[in-house]
């Protein structure tokens, strides 16, 4: 089972689910009025339209003790870790036992960096549960991904003399879905103790602590003229993304144009919520190149995207889709040139 490679390890903070989720810190910002200029119907992104986003989840952790058969229970799990809704017994399909050879520190800041890859994990594929419905397993019902695993086999990984708590991390992971590494909702993370009696690992609303904050304030405004749909966007010259990391332009797989009622500043607070609150939600999934043209784009419904008017509050969004962190790399608001 050690040192194979073949988990993608893709955390995404689903946002398709129920109710809503407040950013930390600071109260409510006007709504955006900088000044901008009318960039025409073929603009590139750059810095001063682009928004800033920053995000930091801490993992409580659990002591456990080390070789015996633990149980899991995430039947208290009734939000995942942006807040959102989900029912643990519907929503949560696969439960993952992730084993990583990452202090408890070191895998916050990974995870925090969008940096954790298939060299973190000391066991690829991990031990998988199909819940079929059930919020409760124990370890030695775990598989690895179909495959069987003998519980001496599993024990071995589990012995804090070889795997000292120090150094190595294991987390609980729930996801929609069956897709190994796929819509992870929520994580419990949990250490070896040589001086536990604790078998029990219980996830909770309260196993990931999110904190995070998104600037629409400062953005300098995308102009582009008003009821027109064949308007272009290149990010073929991006360098850094909102995150404050590398923009690699070849790793944009969705772009995303949305109306809302709601002015820009109160969008910040509810900002992980922008696909469920907009009024129209045009996409469209980007195989290869650096551009789209907007026309391109339709709601779920079918309907094209026409172009942007004076009402509410427009944005356009681009997304890696193979990262951990799904919120997006580029955002800016548009507006009606003048």
């Amino acid at each position: 089972m050690k040192n194979a490679a073949t988990l993608s390890l893709t955390l995404v903070l689903v946002l398709g689910a129920s109710a809503c989720s407040k950013g930390a810190g600071g109260n409510e910002h006007p709504d955006n009025k900088n000044p901008y200029d009318c960039l025409g119907a073929s603009f590139k992104a750059n810095d001063k339209n682009d928004y800033a986003f920053w995000s930091t989840m801490t993992l409580p952790v659990i002591k456990v003790q080390p070789k015996t058969e633990l149980s899991f229970d995430w039947g208290s799990a009734t939000q995942d870790l942006i807040s959102h809704d989900v029912n643990p017994k519907t929503d949560l399909n696969m439960m993952m036992v992730l084993f990583f050879q990452l202090s408890l520190s070191d895998l916050e800041n990974k995870l925090n960096a969008d940096s954790l890859a298939q060299r973190d994990l000391v066991i690829s594929p991990p031990l998988t549960f199909r819940t079929n419905g059930a919020t409760t397993a124990k370890l030695f019902s775990f598989d690895l991904n179909g495959s069987y695993a003998a519980p001496d086999q599993i024990t071995l990984y589990f012995d804090a003399d070889s795997y000292p708590p120090a150094d190595y991390t294991y987390a609980l992971a729930a996801a929609t879905g069956t897709e190994v590494g796929k819509n992870i909702r929520m994580i419990q993370v949990f250490q070896l103790d040589p001086n536990s009696t604790n078998t029990d690992v219980k996830m909770t609303n309260g196993s990931i602590k999110l904190d995070w904050k998104a600037n629409l304030h400062d953005l300098t405004p995308t102009g582009i003229p008003s009821g027109q749909a064949a308007v272009t966007l290149d990010w073929g010259d991006m360098t850094k993304n909102a995150l404050g990391a590398s923009f690699d332009p070849t790793q944009i797989t969705r772009a995303l144009i949305g109306h809302y009622n709601e002015g820009s500043g109160r969008l910040e607070q509810d900002f992980l919520d922008i696909e469920l609150i907009a009024t129209d939600l045009y996409v469209k999934t980007i195989e290869s190149g650096t551009s789209v043209d907007f026309s391109t784009l339709q709601t779920a419904g079918g309907k094209s995207f026409s172009g942007i008017d004076d009402t509410g509050t427009w944005m356009v969004a681009l997304q890696c889709g193979v990262c951990r962190n799904p919120a997006p790399w580029y955002l800016s608001i548009l507006k009606v040139c003048k």
